[in-house]
């Protein structure tokens, strides 16, 4: 967490998030900040690098949640319990070397409860899904759908050119 500082126990924070209470109370978990990579807000463009060294520039442009109309209105039905959340990213290449990867393959929703939500295996006729590959000098978004319990709390969206997250790897509040 930037500007954070920690006691000898890791679990109570002692500074945090302008403007939040948690931070004075040290009674709440303290959210890990992401392995490397840099951090935004919904709306920034941050950049960074492909494992090709394509030179990538990713914005997240809405985080709907819920968006169960969505989900219904494209044919799927939730089950007792879930909500759908549908994430708006755009990727741009700045560099000579395609991206020829899935831009939202590795987009995943992080939760209060330090879990990870994957994409669901849907698209919705509504918000177009990502294509596979962004050429040179083009720009492309996409829609990324996702089902999880009604009750948990998304704090983050993160994305990442490989599975696991490292220094290419950016991460959105919201």
């Amino acid at each position: 967490m930037r500007g954070a500082a920690t006691t000898a126990d890791p679990a109570v924070s002692t500074w945090g998030v302008p403007q939040t209470a948690s931070w004075a109370r040290g009674d709440e978990p303290r959210l890990e900040a992401p392995a490397g990579g840099q951090r935004g807000r919904i709306g920034e463009k941050l950049e960074t690098q492909g494992l090709e060294g394509e030179l990538l520039t990713v914005q997240l442009l809405e985080v709907q949640d819920p968006a169960d109309f969505l989900f219904g209105a494209a044919g799927y039905r939730l089950e007792e319990g879930e909500r759908a959340v549908v994430v708006h990213t755009e990727i741009t290449n700045r560099g000579s070397v395609p991206f020829a990867s899935l831009p939202d393959n590795y987009l995943e929703l992080l939760t209060a409860d330090s879990g990870t939500v994957a994409k669901a295996p849907v698209s919705l006729t509504s918000r177009p899904p990502h294509k596979i590959g962004v050429r040179p000098g083009e720009t492309l978004g996409g829609h990324t759908v996702y089902v999880l319990p009604e009750a948990t709390q998304v704090v983050s969206v993160r994305w990442s050119p490989r599975p696991e997250p490292d220094e290419r790897t950016l991460t959105w509040t919201v």
